[in-house]
């Protein structure tokens, strides 16, 4: 079937739909309109608004029949991943997407319409007659029925608990299966049994007669982390070293006091915020991301020759008695792991997500509550399935992508999609950090030294996985990652204006969510505002944040940026290390109307809030207040000002 002959027939199939009552038991239509090819773009242009109100309203029934089918399949993909019937989950994930913002639309954040209500939180798997979309009922049933057990693994409910969850907590949860399914959004990856199989525990005792002779080895297998391995490994692994050893001794010994500065740093980062002990517990629920194989980027917690750094943490004096090996000697990501190549279909899944989390843009905004969306508590909920895996696979997409090689004259080119994916990534994640409660920077962790949570914890209203991820991310390594990330994104903004086009890197449109990124990571995690203080120049995150600031001012669309960077100011300010920072001088040319002047990054501030002032959006006046508490903050520490900045600051 060709393409103008595919789209002419979805949209006879979309008609029929809106116009006729079709039976759920009508197998013939329903099979050919799951196998149609279609793309997301005729989806979206087929289904228009019109038309999906118009089904929702005068067709319940059949738009019910639809939601519910799409569900089944995408449960059985997700127990049966057979590569034939993936073009066939995409019609459905793309389905879904299009028509569940107008679901919401009457849920109950919104118009709270009961249809809607018993469809997405009623059993209406049990409920809607279903037909078999892959030429096998027997099999369609038997994978709807694994995917409600494996969608829920709250406590280990009975079966008739478990037959009652809804189609919204599987949608959710196919969703998120669906973030890494083989040979659909990753590669092939072995599974992993758990600690119990997996991992070694050595007492000290039994390491120290190897220690002198394995050090070196181990040394060259770690990057910031003191594990060890088993007698035998660690006499395998010297045989080797010792065949090709060529590395001069001088090279090694800086590397081991490159390694003992690593631990010594996150020892003194970690004790700094009061954090500096780990608390062992018998019963937690695993927040290690497994398998580790299927993370998307190397970044936090995975560096680029695919070691996994988040079993154990070398900087924990806790750690001193008992080390873990496993099998795999912590390269639990190889390189290739890291592909672009499933990136439309990640995409695409992200998407399903997103428009799933979507119901609180239904409800008024003085009215918003964190705690009120009952699907986005299923995707930030402690039994999430991947959840650890979705927040590392996220995280690193955004803050590992580099603009800069991506410039048309350059010989590497991120495609078109990865940039998407990028953004999509950052807004999916500001979404899912904005649900529930802040997350507790204590580090829990159990006997195998993996990072769990309290089973208490877990199950408190307002719990959210994501943000205690964000919030125990305590290594100095990770928090330079994740700094030096932020400062490549943002200084995007005005690097991509000043070269020339073919030198030019990439301009991305996810500022504003990457500094809600940036908000959340400040105020979620207590080590990172520490450690940009303290450890890094903060400087360079000012200066793109005053060129946004100032590039912005006029937008009324803009008005949510300039808050969240007026909020971020704020709360730098507070910090007297901040305003001794902002006396470095300001060097960089910066592509917009702001007044050239010699001075510091104190001055900068202080002409960029000038400039809102006098000639910003009358919509940002109630941020003039915020503007003088932030100069009110950093000036004791203002050493020496240029000639027009006091002159702003009084007018």
């Amino acid at each position: 079937m060709g393409a103008s002959a595919s789209k002419i027939k979805f949209r006879e199939s979309l008609t029929s739909l809106t116009t006729r009552d079709v039976s759920p038991d009508d197998a013939p239509f329903w099979d050919e309109l799951w196998k149609i090819p279609s793309s997301s773009d005729e989806v979206f242009e087929l289904l228009t608004p019109s038309n999906a109100r118009k089904l929702r309203d005068e067709r319940f029934d059949n738009l019910a029949t639809l939601f519910t089918q799409a569900t089944a399949q995408l449960c059985q993909i997700v127990e049966t991943p057979y590569t034939i019937y993936f073009d066939q989950a995409l019609n459905c994930v793309r389905v879904l997407t299009r028509i569940l913002p107008f679901l919401l639309e009457k849920g109950d954040l919104g118009e709270n319409d009961p249809n809607v209500e018993l469809l997405c939180w009623g059993d209406s798997l049990s409920s809607q007659g279903e037909t078999n979309n892959n030429d096998n009922d027997d099999n369609d049933d038997d994978g709807k029925e694994k995917m409600k057990k494996r969608g829920s693994s709250r406590s280990g409910g009975n079966n008739e608990e478990e037959e009652q969850e809804p189609l919204a907590l599987l949608v959710v949860h196919a969703a998120m299966h669906m973030m890494f399914l083989p040979q659909f959004t990753c590669d092939f990856y072995e599974e992993e049994t758990g600690p119990d199989s997996d991992e070694l525990y050595v007492s000290s005792s039994d390491s120290d007669s190897d220690e002198e002779s394995s050090s070196e080895d181990d040394d060259e297998e770690r990057e910031d982390e003191t594990i060890t391995t088993s007698k035998s490994q660690k006499s395998r692994q010297h045989h080797h070293t010792k065949q090709q050893q060529q590395q001069p001794v001088a090279d090694k010994e800086k590397k081991n006091n490159n390694m003992r500065e690593y631990s010594r740093t996150d020892r003194e980062i970690q004790l700094e915020a009061g954090l500096g002990k780990v608390l062992r517990i018998k019963r937690g629920i695993s927040i290690h991301p497994r398998p580790a194989a299927v993370v998307w980027a190397p970044g936090v917690g995975f560096t680029l020759d695919g070691k996994c750094l988040l079993l154990s943490n070398g900087s924990d004096d806790n750690m001193t008695n008992k080390t873990i090996i496993t099998q795999n000697d912590q390269v639990l990501n190889p390189e290739l792991a890291f592909t672009r190549k499933y990136d439309k279909n990640r995409i695409e899944v992200l998407r399903l997500l997103l428009a799933a989390c979507s119901d609180p843009l239904f409800s008024p905004a003085d009215e918003y509550n964190p705690l009120a969306s009952r699907w986005m508590s299923i995707a930030v909920a402690a039994d999430s399935p991947n959840a650890s895996c979705l927040f590392y696979s996220l995280l690193n997409t955004v803050v590992s992508y580099d603009p800069s090689n991506s410039s048309f004259g350059g010989a590497k080119f991120a495609s078109d999609t990865h940039v998407k994916l990028v953004e999509l990534s950052a807004q999916v994640l500001c979404v899912l950090l904005d649900c529930g409660l802040s997350g507790s920077p204590v580090q829990y962790e159990n006997k195998h030294g993996e990072a769990v949570i309290p089973v208490a914890d877990a199950y408190e209203s307002g719990f959210n996985v994501f943000r205690v991820l964000l919030a125990r991310i305590n290594r100095g390594r990770d928090l330079n990652v994740l700094f030096r990330g932020f400062v490549r994104l943002l200084r995007n903004a005005f690097e991509s204006q000043s070269g020339i086009l073919m030198n030019s890197p990439l301009r991305l449109d996810c500022y504003q969510e990457l500094l809600v990124l940036l908000w959340k990571t400040l105020e979620e995690n207590p080590l990172f505002l520490d450690f940009i203080l303290t450890r890094c120049d903060v400087c360079e995150l000012i200066v793109p944040i005053c060129y946004l600031m100032n590039v912005s001012r006029k937008e009324s669309a803009q008005v949510g940026l300039v808050h969240i960077c007026t909020f971020i100011l704020l709360k730098l300010s507070g910090e007297r290390s901040f305003g001794v920072s902002l006396n470095r001088p300001f060097r960089t040319k910066l592509p917009c109307d702001l007044p050239l002047f010699t001075g510091s990054h104190a001055d900068l501030i202080c002409i960029t809030l000038h400039k809102i002032v006098v000639s910003g959006s009358y919509r940002l006046v109630s941020l003039y207040s915020c503007f003088l508490t932030v100069i009110c903050n950093f000036s004791p520490y203002w050493r020496s000002m240029v000639s027009s900045s006091p002159q702003q600051t009084i007018c």
